[in-house]
């Protein structure tokens, strides 16, 4: 069984890492790529389908 003091220190220590990682990239033209976000525009339209007859 996972220890909760072990669960929680391995948080914390991703917390200070990330908060590490956003300080040494500030201030950026590009959000973190953990953000989901990694473009400066929207993805292409897909081509609408046409009718069938």
């Amino acid at each position: 069984m996972v220890d909760k003091k072990d669960k929680n220190g391995k948080r914390q220590i991703q917390e200070e890492n990330l908060d590490d990682t956003l300080d040494d990239s500030f201030p950026a033209s590009d959000p973190p790529s953990h953000s989901g976000v990694t473009g400066d525009r929207d993805p292409p339209k897909k081509p609408e389908e046409k009718p069938k007859k």
